[in-house]
């Protein structure tokens, strides 16, 4: 699933130092109706970035509290208690925030209370069915398509050259449970289809596995860096860590900005869940941290790019970092919520047409 691989760097490292939060349950904030807030964030580098903005501010104070595993794992936590939800924002991305939109959790945002929305892509931001803004993003990660420069025996330039007999092994694609199965849908795109019509991207990953291509199907994040790492595989579409791991020690070339190809981004952003006493101060909170100087400072520290166009983004994250024409252009927001309802009909369908061809 996106959301084991994306966060997965996350997960154990509930030990952070400085936690004030509790770490295995709900932590009532101190002083509700204040400035005191209680933030749901992941650990590592990310809740480091968002203590550093905290610091550079003082209207509010922040109880923090750690997602254990997941962004998912806490709405069952919610939902057993809803309407009293403890927390004042949680951290999440599409598949979290679009359950928490259908339970009718989060506050819808008024732009005017968080001005600096203004810098963020219209594309990316998740509304409800009537138009509202349902959470505030605030930075990206990637998934893609990319090769390893020194070992690819061709040049690819389009979808097309991944059934050339000169990658005979050299691709390594991810198996049913990575990446939500967008892989297949970037194929449905190439070949005219989309989430909702997957039949053309069906019809080409059948090609593709009898092609003999595919010389590794990674089930793990660590598969897919072993073979491109080793040189068994040279070719490839994984999420942003996993190239991360590779370009280490080898030049790769990432097609995140070639319109030959669709990129997918996930989001990291808020959601302001509703019933509590400190929705302004949240909000300004919210606002404060997607100004360009802490957008920039988040960027640096959790090793997401920013989203607030005028913010910097890291060298080694500009690949990352889109224009509104190039996200026009190289960028597919699916349908999130299709996706999440096909998964199970896409796994059996891989097992059932795919899987025995390989």
């Amino acid at each position: 699933m996106l959301h084991d691989m994306t966060r997965r760097r996350f997960l154990g490292s509930a030990a952070a130092a400085g936690i004030a939060g509790t770490m295995t349950g709900f932590a009532r904030s101190a002083a509700a109706g204040s400035g005191n807030l209680t933030a749901v964030e992941w650990g590592g580098d990310v809740v480091e970035a968002m203590k550093q903005i905290a610091a550079d501010q003082n209207a509010a104070t922040f109880n923090w509290v750690l997602h254990q595993g997941g962004a998912g794992a806490i709405l069952p936590k919610i939902k057993a208690v809803w309407p009293n939800v403890d927390y004042d924002y949680v951290a999440g991305w599409e598949g979290s925030f679009n359950s928490m939109v259908k339970e009718d959790w989060l506050e819808t945002i008024n732009p005017a209370d968080v001005p600096n929305l203004a810098n963020i892509p219209e594309k990316i931001i998740i509304r409800d069915g009537k138009g509202n803004i349902k959470a505030v993003p605030r930075a990206v990660g990637g998934m893609y398509f990319g090769a390893r420069t020194d070992t690819a025996p061709i040049a690819v330039k389009t979808i097309d050259d991944l059934l050339s007999p000169d990658l005979k092994g050299a691709i390594c694609w991810p198996g049913p449970t990575q990446s939500m199965m967008l892989q297949i849908v970037a194929l449905a795109l190439h070949a005219g289809g989309s989430e909702t019509n997957m039949e053309p991207g069906w019809k080409l990953m059948t090609e593709l596995a009898k092609s003999g291509n595919i010389g590794r199907v990674a089930v793990t994040d660590i598969d897919f860096t072993n073979s491109l790492t080793s040189g068994e595989t040279s070719v490839g579409f994984f999420a942003e860590p996993g190239w991360a791991a590779v370009a280490k020690n080898f030049p790769v070339t990432r097609f995140t900005k070639d319109s030959n190809f669709k990129a997918f981004l996930y989001q990291s952003g808020f959601g302001v869940l509703k019933n509590r006493p400190n929705t302004k101060a949240t909000l300004d909170f919210v606002n404060f941290a997607i100004s360009p100087d802490m957008n920039s400072l988040y960027a640096k520290v959790a090793g997401e790019a920013p989203l607030n166009s005028k913010a910097v983004t890291p060298d080694n994250l500009k690949h990352l970092s889109f224009t509104s024409d190039e996200f026009s252009s190289f960028v597919y927001v699916p349908d999130y919520n299709a996706v999440l309802e096909q998964q199970d009909a896409w796994s059996k369908r891989w097992e059932q047409d795919i899987a025995p061809l390989l």
